[in-house]
């Protein structure tokens, strides 16, 4: 009795769950998206300081790569890749610190992340490493393709983000306009957690 009691309440906890896994139009958003993550030197102010100005000239000099795909922004990254070490060695040169940068691209397992219009759900995705000194600080994240930490998507609203690369269904999803990704995404990093499951 005790097993079929417990075979009930784990086919109900898998149809509860499966019913707010995303979708596999939601999965592309694994597929298609490129991260940046920009790691510090250590947590003292002054690094963390530097890490932001790493930060906005490496996204300046990216914002105008002009990739339409996540493969052409991959090529546009990897080709120019010590251009953009270069970028971020002088930034810290200028600010005083002999720390230099280190930029590695991979996959890289991310939490659900939520940003301040828009939230990615955990899992494993393709990384833009840039990594200043030690790399022992507190780290930051986004979203270099499709370009949601520039200036083009700021706002956030559909048109924006429709025109740099999101369908409108992965729109609806990551802000929420469905009314269901905290839930889904919370329950999909329980999910990767419990089974080592990896979203890519």
């Amino acid at each position: 009795m005790k097993a079929v009691t417990s075979l009930l309440i784990a086919i109900i906890a898998f149809l509860t769950l499966s019913s707010f896994i995303p979708t596999a139009q939601e999965c592309e958003i694994y597929n298609s998206t490129v991260r940046l993550h920009v790691i510090a030197n250590s947590d003292s102010e002054s690094d963390q300081s530097l890490k932001l100005k790493v930060r906005d000239a490496i996204v300046e000099d990216l914002k105008n790569c002009g990739a339409t795909s996540k493969d052409e922004a991959l090529s546009y990254i990897e080709s120019e890749k010590e251009k953009l070490e270069n970028i971020a060695d002088d930034v810290l040169e200028e600010n005083g610190s002999t720390d230099r940068a280190l930029i590695k691209i991979g996959k890289e397992d991310y939490p659900t992340r939520e940003y301040e219009n828009f939230a990615l759900p955990a899992g494993n995705y393709t990384s833009v490493r840039v990594i200043i000194g030690n790399g022992e600080g507190r780290n930051w994240w986004c979203v270099l393709f499709p370009p949601l930490c520039t200036a083009a998507a700021m706002e956030y609203d559909e048109e924006n983000c429709v025109d740099v690369g999101l369908t409108k269904d992965q729109y609806r999803l990551i802000t929420g306009t469905n009314g269901e990704y905290k839930v889904k995404f919370k329950l999909l990093e329980i999910a990767a957690d419990a089974f080592g499951v990896a979203y890519d």
